[in-house]
């Protein structure tokens, strides 16, 4: 059995309820073009990139896990409609519907559903983000969380988010911390480097902040997950822990050395190559990585649980990053 954690959906139903209510929200349907439509959110911004037809398609995404080899996913929205710029209230409204669009679709699967979901949460308020992560997990079943890497160019290690940790530290929810509108992006226009370097980098810095801030200090029950093999995180652990001998700032927050940072955090599989998967596990642990595919983005990988078959892994250390860690960590019961 194999449990793909990093996945993206956004539930068909979003796009009539913007129709109705997205003026509430601060959100409508600017354009409707041949690649899907795309949404403006906030008053007198740009529309976002079109939402692709994959994205919206549940009933294709249960054809795609059989050709993948999984049986089971774990389902995100897309960071781009996640609403940060919005104005609080607005931006409550939004994460409101996102998340009741998604636990709504879920519960009209099959007895045996391939889906699991998990919520938004208005980040530009840490005290509305707990609220609503509150709501999302008890009222809408909701098993996780997905942010991103900074909310409006603001770190992760600001203040004002520690309503949220504490809320997720409190409910034992799981947080994926997924990159988006990546720093330095007007150097990143050519060879699809916002993907490639940029959104890595993301993560890296998202990471660090949490690091060096000292908010796994201070929430160290967090459970978090980042994307893409944690960007170069992982693989900086001895420039990070030259950092703190020579910072002050860092010694002061944070009591852990680096190498110890990077076996706190969890990380998904999508790294590509085998080898550099087995450097992960070796440095985070088997029951700190999950199975990932990016699903249904171009840049993420087709054929998941290949790298996962061709590292040097037992069976038991297989079968942990295949399925184990995912029902572990999301409080599933089962998975079909």
């Amino acid at each position: 059995m194999a449990i793909d954690i990093h996945a993206h959906h956004i539930p068909s139903s979003v796009m009539q309820r913007v129709k109705q209510e997205g003026s509430g929200c601060g959100v409508e349907i600017a354009e409707w073009g041949s690649e899907g439509p795309q949404l403006r959110l906030g008053q007198g911004t740009a529309p976002g990139r079109p939402i692709i037809k994959e994205l919206l398609d549940l009933d294709d995404r249960e054809n795609k896990l059989k050709e993948q080899n999984l049986r089971h996913q774990v389902l995100s929205t897309w960071l781009d409609i996640v609403g940060y710029n919005l104005p609080v209230e607005q931006g409550c409204r939004w994460s409101r519907l996102l998340n009741l669009s998604m636990a709504e679709e879920l519960k009209q699967q099959k007895p045996a559903g391939r889906f699991t979901g998990i919520a938004t949460v208005p980040l530009q308020s840490g005290e509305r983000a707990a609220e609503e992560l509150e709501f999302a997990a008890q009222e809408c079943g909701l098993l996780g969380v997905t942010i991103g890497t900074h909310v409006n160019g603001k770190n992760l290690d600001d203040p004002s988010l520690r309503p949220f940790w504490r809320m997720a530290e409190k409910l034992k929810t799981p947080i994926i911390i997924h990159p988006f509108f990546p720093l330095g992006v007007e150097r990143l226009g050519s060879y699809f480097l916002t993907h490639i370097v940029g959104l890595t980098a993301e993560t890296t810095l998202a990471a660090a902040s949490l690091y060096c801030g000292g908010v796994i200090d201070q929430f160290p029950d967090l459970k978090i997950v980042l994307c893409h093999g944690g960007g170069f995180f992982p693989y900086q652990a001895g420039r990070l822990e030259r950092g703190r001998e020579i910072r002050d700032d860092i010694k002061k927050a944070t009591r852990r050395m680096a190498r110890e940072a990077v076996s706190w955090f969890y990380y998904d599989t999508i790294l590509f190559e085998p080898k550099i998967l087995e450097f992960l596990i070796s440095e985070a642990g088997t029951d700190h990585v999950l199975l990932g595919s990016d699903c249904p983005f171009g840049i993420g990988d087709p054929d998941p649980t290949r790298i996962v078959a061709e590292a040097r892994l037992s069976p038991a250390e297989r079968a942990q990053v295949l399925s184990g860690n995912a029902l572990r960590l999301f409080q599933m019961k089962s998975a079909s």
